[in-house]
């Protein structure tokens, strides 16, 4: 059955509609039809790939916040109350989350007003088109949490515009959903796609070169400067960063590999395998780096 036919959603419409009343989507004028339709968009995605039993499906609409879903959705429509309890609510937890991770008090206030701004549909022309990162919000996460990955994303662009070749990114997708948004604790297959590609990348960092696992040591774990590691190897600066970068490339295209050939995992399950090493999760670089010296 395909996940996204009128069939196969049908069945959850007693948990749509219970979901609906405890979202407090109504106090937004949000009506039932929109609301579901947000939900279905958000339960197509995760389940692109095949439709899920009854029970999975479910376990996942439980698991949404449906209150900040339809807070997010009413806030795209245009309702002007939605977004007045947004602000009141999320912007300073916005400014905390970019004050927690720019010391810069100037650089933090400067990156929370710009994705407001962002967020509201300001900097957009004409209004009327505009494309709010909200639109990426499909309550698999609190908001909490998708602000931090926002936020934190929008600092690892920036970094690696100014310094490109000095980040150990897996998988660079902008806003993509997978990126910009947070992916629930309470996803029923995060258990397996976290010891997958925890796997593949334990995996990926053994199967390279002595050197290169070297150079990653210096530069990611050591924190040598390119100058300095370099020194370490006897070799340019721009031969280590050259090297480096192409380390990068090497295990991320291992991984996604292994994720697909010995871990079966479909292109949806391998972005959400992504969106966890966005969020806060324990990969100990420095200990697989040396174990496979």
């Amino acid at each position: 059955m395909n996940p996204g036919s009128p069939d196969s959603f049908i069945q959850y419409r007693s948990v749509i509609e219970r979901l609906y009343s405890e979202s407090g989507a109504a106090r937004w004028k949000l009506s039932p039809s929109d609301f579901a339709a947000k939900v279905e968009r958000s339960f197509v995605r995760r389940f692109a790939d095949r439709a899920p039993d009854s029970s999975t499906g479910n376990a996942f609409l439980e698991s949404l916040h449906v209150r900040e879903l339809a807070l997010a959705t009413a806030c795209l429509s245009g309702n002007q109350e939605a977004w007045t309890a947004f602000i009141k609510e999320f912007r300073p937890v916005a400014q905390a989350i970019a004050r927690s991770l720019i010391s810069d008090p100037a650089r933090a206030s400067e990156a929370a007003e710009s994705l407001w701004a962002d967020l509201y549909g300001v900097r957009e022309a004409p209004r009327a088109n505009r494309k709010s990162p909200l639109t990426h919000y499909h309550g698999r996460s609190s908001l909490k949490a998708w602000l931090r990955v926002v936020i934190a994303r929008r600092q690892i662009d920036e970094w690696r515009a100014s310094r490109p070749t000095e980040s150990l990114e897996l998988h660079d997708n902008g806003y993509r959903d997978g990126a910009a948004e947070s992916t629930s604790q309470h996803d029923p297959d995060r258990s397996r796609l976290i010891g997958a590609l925890g796997a593949a990348l334990n995996a990926a960092v053994v199967a390279l070169e002595a050197h290169d696992k070297l150079r990653l040591s210096y530069y990611y774990v050591q924190e040598l400067t390119l100058a300095e590691v370099a020194a370490m190897l006897g070799e340019h600066e721009s031969t280590a960063s050259r090297k480096i970068a192409s380390a990068r490339v090497e295990i991320r295209h291992a991984v996604e590999a292994a994720l697909r050939q010995e871990h079966g995992l479909s292109n949806d399950q391998i972005d959400r395998c992504f969106e966890f090493a966005v969020e806060d999760w324990p990969f100990d670089l420095g200990r697989v780096l040396s174990q496979a010296k």
